[in-house]
């Protein structure tokens, strides 16, 4: 595999991914993934920190790429994360805003929770650029995907 032919990160897929919804008028994203045992410590019973922080930068690039209808994509400027609780192997959701869009510049933001409780939160800045071909993260929408214009 060359660079050239790398759309996303191989790990991605590995994590399962399905957005489920993009609200175009509120500029959010919501969706899930799957964190499987390899991806824990503590004899599989905790999420590593790399994981859920991957999932939260990875989920405020999928929003971009979504809302510009994969005109656009990022490069990470800053990104900042709080831990809230701990995350178990399995399912966790995200919702994904962007805050401020600038022609260069974007700010955006992501909470992970699994099921009532809110494991991390993130901010981004994000360096704005324009893809120069179709990129594959409609592979990671669900069947029932809502659309909000």
């Amino acid at each position: 595999m060359t660079p050239e032919n790398i759309d996303h990160c191989e790990v991605v897929e590995d994590l399962s991914p399905s957005i489920t919804e993009i609200n175009y008028l509120r500029r959010t994203l919501r969706g899930h993934w799957m964190i499987p045992l390899r991806f824990c410590h503590t004899k599989g019973t905790i999420a590593h920190g790399g994981t859920i922080s991957f999932i939260l930068d990875t989920s405020m690039f999928l929003l971009l790429s979504a809302l510009s209808n994969n005109e656009k994509g990022g490069l990470s400027l800053g990104l900042n994360i709080q831990f809230f609780n701990a995350c178990k192997p399995g399912k966790v959701d995200v919702y994904s805003k962007m805050i401020k869009e600038g022609k260069n510049i974007v700010f955006g933001s992501c909470d992970l929770y699994q099921g009532d409780y809110i494991v991390a939160s993130g901010t981004q800045q994000m360096k704005v650029f324009r893809n120069s071909k179709e990129l594959s993260f409609n592979t990671f929408f669900s069947e029932n995907i809502t659309y909000v214009r």
